[in-house]
């Protein structure tokens, strides 16, 4: 019997409320804003560290739940049977089932995925019993059934994407990687980081290799199975025309980006770097990624922004967990909904006037977002890095795309590599200024505390509004060029001041290099404070000075890690907000009456006058005295912001190593920082602590 040829009417239920089915309709709609809002910005978290975004994600992927369980009641409680009532409620099922851009706004999400399992199974059985109350003989059951198996299939996807990085199973998972990397077979070997011969990096196949003596790592002798795993050497060995000139150059580094990621997932699960103390390690970013180039540090930091994506990918979204399954299999399920929920549009406006016109016109406009939604969702993983990696791999090991018989594919492939998605990251550094934030008190927040019960975190510091800037290429090459010259022995700002010839004009004090509690803070402080007083005393063409905006926006930027992200620096959190707050109220104290920029400035330069007393004067008094002895012993304005911005380049580069690399995997969901590319550029090479670690001197 033809479903559509004889549709069923509504099915009548006592004491009909219209009411309720109304309420329903706009919890449904609210449904589709809270899906719509956690498509789109759950794709663009990434690229911001705005908190009104990542509160707003939080926000509607944490009110999903409560929403659905509430509508499933009104609908079970409405007084007529709908049709769409199904429709509504396999879209409810869909909106539990997040995004494939967004599986966990944070890692304790991740690690509380048994705990997700189980509501999933209680909410997906009361929406089941929703679409078997209300679809039976319904015109369009055959598509909504469909569409049902669909749904289904994502959340288990969602489920298992959350499951292979919790830490019951990320352990057995590097694993692999790990072994893989402490084979001899990839540690002695010749190698050359111009051409990537000999760094067989693994970019796919893992599953495959366990670690054997083969070079390739494959755990069979069949000679077709080489074909499984692809390294980075293999990918630069290629000679087809589509990795070739600096088109080609681009294609490679994503791929290499993305065998980087998988070694520094190793850092997340807690594995040694067993490559880390070996030449070919430094060598491949000191001789390779830093070298040959007019502008070495754009290609660093590229590569590292795509590895980061990857790494963002493998916790946060289900890409990762799919390219495992199937380097393709992510293109099947938003194909596969975009057609299902187009065919429902139509069986929706072919029987539209068999029931209520206006709740059909609901239903074709909740279709017809959600039909967009997967067009959106489908040109995301095309336009990623997982596509275009699956895409190089296939055509470096299938040999016949590079002759005259596959010119074809090889444009289609060509054409398909050129999408763009989303920048890798949002190519900004917070800023910071501990004598400008003075007297701010962001009330709102602290009653919203209160207010919550403490579900609002409450204001710390007196910090004021977050500011950002955009990272120069001068504060890349300045950095860059530090840790070059460093050759990977980073030290607190010691080796700036040698270089420059100004170490024996300062005090002692002016780089602690005690193994006290809170060393780095106190440096930081301190010269923060130098800096920005150095910075009052120019007009406004020294204040657009290179050197000066190098040294500023990084001054800036470790003070906005010391009162936002402590987490990343190497002192222990508590210990950095102890001694900041400390300070705050020192300098509120100090500075009592001053309510503009110029007069803080010019009365902490009368009081830094403590020279023989200066390591028991408050840290802000500090940073005013090595203000005076800066502009005294180095009068030549050039000299002075030179030693300033090289030494903040090199302390950037000294707090940038940690151990604690769940704090950079928390830092991602959140926007990034810079310091975590700095953390793993330093980790690849072979750079782990601060201190002699690596090659003594560049060959």
């Amino acid at each position: 019997m033809d479903l559509a040829a004889s549709p069923s009417p509504p099915l009548p239920r006592p004491c009909p409320s219209k009411d309720n089915t109304a309420i329903v309709v706009r919890l449904v709609v609210l449904a589709v804003i809270a899906m719509f809002l956690l498509h789109i910005l759950g794709s663009l978290r990434r690229l911001s560290s705005n908190s009104l975004l990542h509160a707003v994600v939080v926000g509607v992927y944490t009110l999903s739940y409560p929403l659905v369980g509430y509508t499933i009641g009104r609908m079970d409680s409405s007084g007529w049977a709908y049709y769409d009532f199904a429709v509504w409620a396999v879209f409810l099922l869909l909106l539990l089932g997040s995004t494939d851009s967004l599986t966990a706004c944070r890692l304790s999400d991740i690690e509380s995925w048994k705990s997700i399992y189980v509501k999933h199974l209680y909410k997906g059985f009361l929406l089941v019993s929703i679409v078997l109350k209300f679809s039976g003989g319904a015109p369009y059951l055959l598509p909504l059934s469909a569409i049902l198996l669909v749904v289904v299939l994502k959340w288990y996807v969602m489920i298992a994407s959350m499951r292979v990085v919790s830490k019951e199973y990320l352990c057995k998972n590097v694993k692999v990687v790990a072994d893989y990397m402490r084979h001899k077979d990839n540690l002695l070997v010749p190698f050359d980081p111009v051409t990537m011969e000999g760094y067989r990096y693994m970019v796919a196949g893992e599953k495959y290799c366990i670690g054997k003596r083969r070079p390739a790592g494959c755990s069979s002798t069949k000679d077709d199975d080489l074909t499984k795993v692809t390294t980075v050497e293999q990918v630069w060995r290629s000679t087809g025309s589509l990795l070739v000139h600096e088109r080609g150059k681009l294609l490679k580094d994503v791929c290499l980006s993305m065998a980087l990621s998988k070694m520094l997932n190793r850092r997340f699960a807690g594995f040694e770097i067993s490559e880390a103390g070996l030449d070919k390690t430094h060598d491949f970013v000191f001789k390779g990624l830093l070298a040959g180039d007019d502008k070495p540090y754009q290609r660093a930091f590229r590569v590292v922004e795509e590895e980061l994506v990857f790494v963002h990918d493998i916790y946060y979204t289900r890409y990762s967990y799919l390219y495992q399954k199937g380097p393709y299999l992510a293109l099947c399920l938003p194909v596969t909904m975009f057609a299902l929920w187009s065919w429902l549009i139509c069986r929706v406006v072919k029987h539209r006037s068999h029931g209520d016109r206006s709740l059909s016109d609901a239903t074709i406009f909740i279709a017809g977002v959600l039909a967009f939604l997967e067009a959106y969702q489908l040109y995301l993983y095309i336009a990623s890095g997982w596509f275009k990696v699956a895409l190089i791999r296939s055509y470096v090991v299938t040999t016949f795309w590079h002759t005259r018989s596959g010119c074809f594919l090889e444009m289609i492939i060509g054409l398909l590599l050129r999408l763009k998605g989303f920048r890798p990251w949002k190519d900004k550094l917070g800023q910071y200024c501990v004598l400008q934030a003075l007297g701010h008190r962001n009330r709102v927040r602290n009653c919203l505390h209160y207010a919550t019960l403490h579900l609002v975190d409450k204001a710390k510091n007196k910090k004021g509004c977050k500011n950002s800037v955009r990272l120069s290429e001068n504060v890349k090459k300045a950095i860059v060029d530090c840790l070059l010259g460093s050759n990977g022995h980073l030290t607190n700002g010691v080796a700036s001041l040698r270089n420059n010839g100004v170490h024996g004009q300062l005090s002692s004090w002016a780089c602690d290099t005690t193994a006290t509690d809170g060393m780095v803070t106190r440096n930081i402080l301190v010269w923060h404070v130098a800096t920005t007083l150095c910075e009052h005393q120019l007009d406004a063409a020294g204040r657009n000075q290179d050197t000066v905006r190098t040294a500023s926006i990084l001054s800036g930027y470790c003070m906005h890690l010391l009162a936002f992200e402590p987490n990343l620096l190497p002192d222990h959190c508590s210990i950095s907000e102890s001694i900041l707050d400390k300070s705050i109220e020192e300098a509120d104290k100090l500075l009592k009456g001053a309510k503009t920029m110029k007069i803080r400035c010019d009365k902490l330069m009368k009081i830094g006058t403590h020279d023989g007393d200066s390591d028991e004067a408050p840290l802000v008094e500090q940073g005013a005295l090595l203000a005076r002895h800066l502009i005294e012993h180095i009068p030549e304005p050039t000299l002075r912001w030179k030693v300033l911005a090289d030494f903040w380049a090199e302390m950037m580069l000294y707090v940038s190593p940690s151990d604690d690399a769940r704090a950079h995997l928390e830092a991602l969901a959140r926007g990034g920082e810079f310091i975590t590319h700095l953390w793993a550029l330093l980790t690849h090479a072979g750079v782990l602590k601060r201190g002699p670690t690596g090659p003594k001197d560049v060959v």
